[in-house]
């Protein structure tokens, strides 16, 4: 397997923002293997720069490119 990419999806929370109480958004082409401190990081930068959202949870999602081989 080859890396392609990785992406995060974040889930922020927000009952007066968005109709569920929440929105997820994702973030391509991030570092191949984010720390914890990275992501929690990147909650506390949304956080700050939202109207209120509260970083709920984060989901790291590993893109990987897979060629058959045909013999």
């Amino acid at each position: 397997m080859d890396w392609e990419k990785t992406s995060i999806r974040v889930t922020m929370a927000n009952d007066k923002n968005y109709e569920k109480g929440y929105i997820v958004r994702a973030f391509n082409n991030i570092v191949p293997n984010p720390t914890q401190e990275q992501i929690n990081l990147l909650g506390e930068a949304l956080e700050l720069i939202s109207k209120g959202d509260k970083f709920q949870k984060a989901e790291v999602v590993l893109h990987n490119n897979i060629n058959r081989r045909i013999i």
